[in-house]
């Protein structure tokens, strides 16, 4: 920085006797061109220049600019080197035009730039702390999905199993119901059969009862026909 001041000096002092020739200066301001309006420019890597109430190092002082202070440039006075200017807090004046150059001074750029620096870091280690969050916010999301997919591998298994236990229910179910309409065939074929011997003893006690009856009647009639047989074979003796 040192030596760019040097350099940036140096040129000054050597340009500075060219601008005091007529010629020169009249060359200069014809390569220039007219004055420029509300141009922003910068100080150049001088420590301090003068703000002064007039083109001329008699004027009155006003303040002093430092290196990289912004200016806005409201007219030029080419033969006297001089330019008119306004600071950013409204205060005009005039300065010598080779002390401004349309770029910050190297000195501003390079804080400029390390302070671009400085927030790029600290935005990298913002978003590497980010990255970190969502590298383990990703870790936590794929272990759930991993619970996930377990958790659903199972419940297809179990589903597969409760369908083979659905289909041996139905299974279980239609055999008992045909088990259930057989034990009732069997059930109207024992009643049945029941009322069928129950029908059959009956008819049996009537035909032994008759059978009685009838017996018990041929008994009667023996006995009332044997005893008149007798007699009979008496008298004939």
């Amino acid at each position: 920085m040192a030596d760019g001041n040097l350099l940036l000096r140096s040129i000054g002092g050597a340009i500075e006797p060219l601008l005091s020739k007529p010629w020169l200066a009249l060359g200069l301001m014809l390569l220039a061109g007219t004055a420029a309006e509300a141009q922003n420019l910068y100080v150049t890597d001088e420590v301090l220049i003068n703000l002064r109430t007039g083109p001329s190092t008699q004027n009155t002082i006003i303040q002093n600019l430092s290196t990289g202070d912004a200016v806005t440039v409201l007219e030029e006075n080419r033969e006297d080197g001089y330019a008119r200017v306004r600071t950013p807090t409204g205060a005009e004046g005039w300065v010598l035009r080779r002390y401004l150059q349309e770029m910050p001074a190297a000195r501003n750029m390079l804080t400029s730039s390390q302070q671009a620096l400085a927030q790029a870091r600290e935005r990298i280690a913002e978003l590497e702390d980010t990255i970190e969050s969502l590298s383990e916010q990703l870790g936590t999301v794929t272990q759930r999905m991993e619970e996930a997919e377990s958790a659903a591998t199972t419940l297809n298994a179990e589903l597969v199993d409760v369908r083979s236990a659905s289909a041996n229910a139905l299974t279980i179910r239609d055999q008992f119901e045909s088990q259930r309409r057989t034990n009732f065939d069997l059930e109207q074929r024992v009643e049945a059969l029941t009322m069928e011997n129950a029908e059959l003893a009956g008819r049996a006690n009537r035909e032994w009862f008759l059978l009685g009856a009838g017996v018990l009647f041929a008994g009667i009639v023996l006995g009332l026909i044997v005893p008149s047989l007798r007699r009979k074979r008496r008298v004939n003796w």
